[in-house]
């Protein structure tokens, strides 16, 4: 194994998920800000690093037999797995949670400060979703596939469209950074989604949804940004040098 101090947060992730627990315990973002050194993150939030490095090497001693290693899966069957697993999750939740949040605003808006800027940022975040997932699901995804077929059966390939698949990445990471600032409010002024003494049940529906989709997104996203992305960038190389001039 690598040595931790090494290894940027993502790859960390990538190398062993059970290590996501730990970066979870201290608050440290390892899918859209996952593209930094552990010790950089560890000064800027004050974190011990040695304390936080010792817990993250007995993930690596663990046997999680149950834990799906994504960085095993071939690239086509992981594309997949993001489709009929998360995309399926928001496209099925997005509608109810909504409900939620818009019953329990407009019931109690004016009770707890926090309800107006949830309602705006649940909002915006689930028309970020709905217009970035039919982009993977069209062309990112079935572009990938058709790169892993065409090496396959050792067809000659042409150059997509959109150049090179560094520019629909490009976007992609850029819309996971906004979905991830929104989350990272959310988890803020809900206190990471701890609902109020006093709330009714439909609010406390909605917080457990909220937790729940943002623990979806998160795996979502880093599946995405620190193991399909960069593996898809190395498949393309492959791929152009079979390309028609």
């Amino acid at each position: 194994m690598e040595l931790i101090s090494e290894l940027k947060v993502g790859q960390i992730v990538r190398k062993n998920p059970k290590a996501a627990d730990v970066f979870n315990e201290y608050g440290i973002d390892y899918c859209c800000g996952g593209n930094v050194m552990l010790s950089e993150v560890c000064e800027k939030q004050e974190i011990n690093f040695e304390e936080i490095s010792q817990k993250i090497e007995k993930t690596f001693e663990e046997k999680q037999p149950s834990s799906l290693d994504f960085d095993q899966f071939e690239l086509d069957f992981l594309a997949d797995y993001v489709t009929n697993v998360h995309h399926n999750y928001l496209y099925k939740n997005l509608p109810e949670i909504r409900f939620y949040v818009e019953k329990v605003f407009n019931k109690h808006g004016e009770r707890f400060d926090y309800l107006p800027e949830l309602h705006d940022l649940y909002l915006a975040l689930e028309g970020d979703l709905l217009g970035h997932l039919p982009k993977e699901e069209n062309i990112l995804f079935p572009y990938i596939k058709k790169m892993i077929n065409e090496l396959k059966l050792k067809e000659k390939s042409e150059k997509p469209f959109f150049g090179t698949i560094q520019n629909p990445i490009s976007v992609m990471h850029a819309e996971h950074d906004e979905a991830g600032e929104i989350l990272h409010r959310l988890r803020k002024i809900t206190n990471n989604y701890t609902a109020p003494e006093n709330a009714c049940n439909s609010h406390l529906v909605m917080i457990s949804k909220l937790k729940e989709m943002d623990a979806d997104l998160v795996q979502h996203i880093h599946i995405e940004n620190n193991i399909l992305f960069p593996k898809v960038v190395i498949l393309e190389e492959e791929y152009f040098k079979n390309a028609i001039a």
